[in-house]
This record gives structure tokens, C-alpha cells and sequence, in this order.
């Protein structure tokens, strides 16, 4: 995050500390602070160093390395300090037919400092900036990368994966093409090559014969939309408990996400069950990063009932709910969490 040196400065650095500690955590590398520090520097020169090439190539030949997925394969790998998706080159080319522009990966300035940019969509109709599709250097365990919406620094999860996101969109293709003329209708899937088609039969949809949420659900992953898509099923038909038992796995499944306790929160709001609309609310604001929220922050701190108060305000309630002996429970924290909880509140008081 090119700012300065201001307060995303420090976000960006205290960031790489966190991940890259973790990372070498479970390595079992030692110790772990000087390990954080040369990735930091070295993914830093990389960093330049990529710059320096997008500098040194023509906006024609960078838009046909863009297109092949290699620049931002090689910066998954050198920067992140990651290993790039096996899929990537296949969602690069899936996201240039879906209409969006590529963009290099170190354009990266006002960004969520764990997010890699790949394309930017086009403005919304009557005004309003598009989004960044990113993907996104995953702090969870097991995850290595996300697809990601980003808008600054507030994000919105499209896949848990790069062949989540291509297999999805290739089933959406199939299901909104209404003209059957051949490859003219098929671009998805021709961007998606080989991959694309070891993932999805054409055909494959129509051929089951179910919704689109619902097939999705079956034959591809879970996805956010997706699962808000199936809750509002459920609430048509009056079927509150199944909505609900839905709201509880889109939970479980994207754990970290304060989006699924917001969603949560309207659902309870139309029901009329304020309370719990509320408490679903105070979770998504006291255990998830306010960037990975998926709400305007003042319409949630409203339902909360903290409307109006600053950030340090909202972090003492915080702290208060915990309870007067709640860090006697934490015990010893190591330097990479102590640094990835410095990283979240400095991203809430961007966000706030």
C-alpha cells in the first residue's frame, strides 16, 4: 500500500510480519521474528523488481503477459512467498472474458495489504467505482490464496479457490445461455481451456435438471452468493428453519468472514427477531476484521447498538464483553499473533 508512509504503511508491513511468522511457524523454522524479517526484505526487492519490469514493458506487451497468468503467477510466488494456483492462468483468462480488465499485480496502491490484484470490473450503472478482483494471501490454516472483490481495503469473498471461481463461472455460462450458436456463447469457456473442461462437462447442467444455486451447491463448492441465494429460497417458501440451518453452514464454511453474520443479522431483522439480529450483528463487529465484513460499518455499529461511537469506544466494549479475567485465559501469545492482532486494528481504524 503505497501511501507515504502512513498508517497503511504500517498495515502492510505488520501484515507480511504476521503471515510470513506463521508460515515459518509451521515450518518450524527459528527464529521465527528473524525469518519474518528477510521475507519481508525479500519480498520487498521482489517487489521492486516486478515494478521495474512492468515499467520496462509496453502497455501492449504487458496486456499479452497479463493475459497468459505468468506475471501474476511469478508474483504469487516471489512477493506473496506462496505457491501460485494451479488454476491461475485459467482464471485470469476467465476473468478477461467475463468482461474485466486486467491489471498488473503490483498495482497494488490502496489495496488490502494481503491482496494480489488480477482485473478491475467495470463501474456500476449510475455511477460508483468498480471493484479489484484480487486474490487474497489467506492468514487461515490450510488456505494458501482466495478470490477476492476488494474495494480499497473492504472485501468480499467470491471462491475459497481459483477452481472454485473458473468452475463456477463456466455452470453460470452454461445456465444464462439462452442462445446455443456455439463457441460465440461459450467465451467463459473457451478462456478456460483444458482446465475448464476437466472441470466441467458441457451440457452437465441442463442435463440435471436443478436451479442454479442448487447445482452449484451439489456439483461445484459453497460459495457467499450462493448460500444467501439458498437462505432466500427458504424464506419465499416460509421455511424459516431451513433458512436458518443455511445461515448456520454459510457460517461454518467461511469462518473468518464477518459477511455470514451480517447476512444473519438481516434475516433475523425481516423476521422480526431484533435481538438476535442484534447479537449476530455484535459478532460480526467483535470477532471478524471490520475489512471482511461485507456492510457499511456505521449500519452494522447502528444495529449493534453502538451507533455513533469511535473506534476506541467500540474496542473497550469489546475488551468489557470479554470480562475481567479474560486475559488470565489467553496465556503466552507468540510474535506472530501478537503482530497479526496489531495488523487487524490498524485495518479497523482504516476501515472505521
Amino acid at each position: 500500500v503505497a501511501d507515504g508512509g502512513g498508517i497503511g504503511s504500517r498495515v502492510a508491513v505488520t501484515a507480511v510480519t504476521a503471515v510470513s511468522a506463521a508460515r515459518h511457524r509451521r515450518r518450524r523454522v527459528t527464529p521465527p521474528l528473524q525469518c519474518a524479517a528477510d521475507d519481508a526484505s525479500d519480498a520487498a526487492d521482489a517487489a521492486d523488481a516486478a515494478d521495474a519490469s512492468d515499467a520496462a514493458s509496453g502497455p501492449e506487451d504487458l496486456d499479452v503477459e497479463l493475459a497468459t497468468g505468468l506475471v501474476h503467477a511469478e508474483y504469487v510466488r516471489n512477493v506473496a512467498a506462496v505457491p501460485p494456483p494451479s488454476e491461475l492462468g485459467a482464471l485470469v483468462a476467465v476473468l478477461r472474458a467475463q468482461g474485466m480488465t486486467l491489471i498488473a499485480p503490483s498495482d497494488r496502491k490502496g489495496l488490502h495489504p494481503l491482496c494480489i490484484p488480477l482485473a478491475k470490473t467495470m463501474p456500476a450503472v449510475g455511477g460508483g467505482g468498480g471493484e479489484t478482483v484480487c486474490l487474497m494471501v489467506s492468514p487461515l490454516e490450510g488456505i494458501s490464496t482466495q478470490v477476492v472483490a476488494a474495494r480499497g481495503i473492504n472485501l468480499r469473498l467470491l471462491a475459497k479457490t481459483c477452481k472454485e471461481y473458473v468452475h463456477k463461472a463456466l455452470v453460470e455460462e452454461e445456465a444464462f445461455n439462452t442462445t446455443g450458436d456455439g463457441d460465440a456463447a461459450d467465451v467463459v469457456a473457451a478462456a478456460a481451456g483444458a482446465v475448464g473442461a476437466a472441470l466441467h462437462e458441457p451440457g452437465a447442467f441442463n442435463m440435471l435438471g436443478k436451479d442454479l444455486p442448487v447445482y452449484l451447491a451439489l456439483r461445484v463448492g459453497r460459495f457467499p452468493d450462493n448460500m444467501e441465494a439458498l437462505a432466500r429460497r427458504h424464506i419465499e417458501k416460509s421455511d424459516q428453519q431451513s433458512a436458518l440451518i443455511t445461515c448456520d453452514l454459510y457460517k461454518e464454511t467461511f469462518e473468518g468472514w464477518g459477511r455470514p453474520h451480517w447476512f444473519l443479522s438481516q434475516v433475523y431483522t425481516d423476521m422480526g427477531r431484533h435481538e438476535e439480529a442484534r447479537d449476530a450483528a455484535r459478532f460480526a463487529v467483535t470477532d471478524c476484521e471490520w475489512s471482511m465484513m461485507g456492510a457499511e460499518l456505521p449500519e452494522c455499529l447502528e444495529r449493534c447498538g453502538w451507533g455513533g461511537k469511535s473506534v476506541n469506544e467500540v474496542k473497550e466494549i469489546v475488551e468489557t464483553r470479554r470480562g475481567p479475567a479474560a486475559t488470565s485465559f489467553d496465556g503466552p501469545k507468540s510474535a506472530s499473533q501478537v503482530a497479526s492482532e496489531e495488523a487487524s486494528a490498524l485495518l479497523d481504524a482504516v476501515v472505521a
